[in-house]
């Protein structure tokens, strides 16, 4: 590690290395604020697999981490980054130019994250982020994706006839819902993707770096956990959603408000069909 910083950026890096979880917690414990990026080994001699993971982040959450993975673990890493880390690297492909930027990448968004949490950008109803958090942090990541060359996703929810539940239920029930449907979103989608509320009853998700058949797997796990949530809740009112999805083309960079209006006019275009076969 230290060979490949200092091919990549001479003397721009200082290595404090710790051989065990006990040291590493030991270091994080004492001087954290001196820490600016962990890079994680999930294989250590006194720890194994995602729990090394969670040992660390519970010792500094607000130090970003970057975890190494190996051909073995790589699943382990995948999970990590789903529960807050910020990027994973295999350790056969750390090089002098893939490093540094890495580090780079995962000190930035963590600290572009932590603005947004220090911003009036939660939604009081949900709990999710709103439009203003939306924006910066979904902005943060077009430029990212731009500068990687990788794709992102960006889905539009809303629900059916909310106006009706409002209407015929009251307030309070058409605020439950909105309520149930935001639990729904963020136990379906991972952590590192961007889940808000941008108003009224209108959700969106924004999802970086996934292909064609991990966008088709999300939007399955959306309605069987929707179709869940009515076989098992014991509400007057049923949760129905209609769903819109854009996605970028990497050789193609679009504008965040083009891929908004994409999605949008996507849903819109499936709420037509389905009041039609309806």
């Amino acid at each position: 590690m230290r060979e490949s910083l200092n091919d990549g950026l001479p003397g721009q890096f200082t290595v404090q290395v710790a051989e065990s979880l006990t040291q590493a917690l030991e270091t994080l414990r004492t001087a954290a604020d001196e820490v600016d990026v962990v890079l994680l080994d999930l294989s250590l001699p006194d720890s194994q697999g995602l729990e090394t993971y969670r040992a660390v982040h519970a010792m500094a959450p607000a130090v970003p981490i970057l975890v190494l993975s190996g051909l073995n673990d790589e699943s382990i890493a995948l999970k990590a980054v789903n529960e807050g880390a910020q990027d994973f690297l295999r350790k056969a492909r750390v090089d002098g130019e893939v490093l540094p930027r890495a580090i780079r990448y995962a000190i930035e968004r963590h600290r572009m994250l932590e603005q947004v949490r220090q911003l009036a950008v939660a939604d009081e109803l949900t709990g999710l982020v709103n439009r203003r958090g939306f924006l910066l942090l979904a902005e943060y990541q077009r430029n990212l994706a731009e500068r990687k060359g990788t794709s992102l996703c960006l889905i539009f929810l809303d629900i059916d006839h909310f106006k009706l539940t409002n209407d015929q239920f009251g307030h309070d029930e058409g605020d439950r819902a909105l309520r149930e449907l935001a639990g729904i979103l963020l136990r379906t989608f991972r952590r590192s993707d961007v889940v808000a509320r941008l108003g009224g009853d209108e959700f969106i998700v924004l999802m970086a770096d996934i292909n064609g058949d991990g966008l088709r797997i999300v939007l399955d796990r959306v309605e069987k956990n929707v179709q869940a949530f009515n076989q098992e809740a014991r509400f007057p009112w049923r949760l129905a959603i209609s769903v819109g999805v854009a996605r970028s083309d990497p050789a193609k960079p679009t504008t965040l408000e083009s891929l908004m209006a994409a999605a949008d006019q996507a849903m819109y275009k499936e709420k037509e069909q389905s009041r039609l076969a309806s």
